[in-house]
């Protein structure tokens, strides 16, 4: 079986108060100016809170327009830009000696290639027309290439800026956990049954974390696919950056025929609320073949997808408590 990847996305938005130096920083992009600040005979850029030689408050910051041309010390291509970069096609990263500046500022370079941006190179800052108080108001191009931009200022001063913060990485799938993958695409429920205490775990882990021992292919065995309730939430979704449900459903934990380990995340919304209980027996249902989706599946969370339609009741008395009370957690 191929190795396959799976991709995970942490994002948040991110508020916060800028303070009375990187909001005049930014209120100042954000009206097509680049400012620095006067210390210890030196302009730096952007302006900081504390003399970085002598680690003291600037008590009285003397700002200084600097830019909007500038020199570039030494510059990176960036080939491959991800989804987060400034710009969705190749660009440079690069220190940039604003005019009037005495330290260099790392931003982004818009040309047609790297021989464009060398040591030496001069550059023009230019302000998008959308602007959202943030460092990305602004961007470098050739100083041949630039326009003359007319900003019209803003109201009041920059007090508050919002970022996206959003990280992407990936991880090899385990390969049980690939055949687990396998088996729910053919309508399958795949565990792994251990070679010691012969207790059937779903989705196999590759090992038995209670008798310590390794398990592989060879060990994996297709469980049954009706099942007993043994926990579930009523979940009332909140409203939050991303969330797409919006009614009130069940999220529950089945415990599959022949398997000695809880199916857990399996959605309920067929079933009313007020007739869903613990040991309530229950049988799998499956979409078509081509419905079915495992891509949200990966090393840390089993499910199933959406790979079922729906668990339907089926016409069996309710499991005792005292049968499953080990797997209620």
């Amino acid at each position: 079986m191929s190795l396959k990847t799976t991709t995970y996305t942490l994002e948040y938005p991110y508020t916060r108060t800028t303070g009375p130096v990187v909001g005049r920083f930014l209120t100042n992009l954000r009206d097509g100016k680049l400012i620095g600040v006067r210390t210890g005979g030196k302009v730096i850029c952007p302006p900081v809170e504390w003399d970085p030689e002598t680690n003291k408050t600037i008590e009285d910051p003397d700002y200084v327009e600097v830019g909007p041309g500038g020199t570039v010390k030494t510059a990176t291509w960036i080939s491959q830009p991800t989804r987060k970069h400034p710009f969705q096609e190749p660009f440079a990263f690069a220190l940039i000696e604003l005019d009037g500046c005495d330290t260099p500022l790392l931003h982004a370079v818009q040309a047609s290639g790297p021989d464009a941006v060398k040591p030496g190179t001069r550059v023009k800052a230019q302000y998008r027309e959308e602007r959202t108080n943030a460092i990305t108001d602004v961007y470098f191009v050739l100083e041949a290439d630039a326009t003359d931009q007319y900003i019209e200022p803003g109201p009041g001063e920059v007090e508050m800026t919002e970022h996206l913060i959003s990280i992407d990485f990936e991880e090899i799938m385990a390969p049980q956990r690939l055949r687990f993958i396998e088996g729910l695409k053919q309508g399958k429920f795949i565990g792994g049954k251990s070679p010691v205490s012969g207790k059937v775990y779903i989705p196999s882990k590759g090992y038995d974390h209670i008798e310590r021992v390794p398990m592989d292919e060879s060990h994996e065995v297709e469980v049954q696919q009706t099942g007993t309730v043994c926990a579930y939430t009523i979940i009332t979704p909140v409203q939050y950056y991303g969330q797409e449900e919006t009614e009130p459903y069940i999220r529950c934990s089945i415990l599959l025929d022949g398997s000695d380990q809880v199916l857990g995340q399996q959605d309920i919304r067929d079933i009313p609320v007020d007739e869903f209980r613990a040991g309530m027996r229950v049988k799998a249902i499956w979409k078509s073949e081509a419905e079915r989706d495992t891509s949200e599946i990966d090393n840390r969370w089993g499910g199933t997808g959406a790979c079922l339609e729906r668990w339907e009741p089926i016409d069996e008395p309710d499991v005792p408590f005292e049968k499953f009370s080990e797997h209620v957690f």
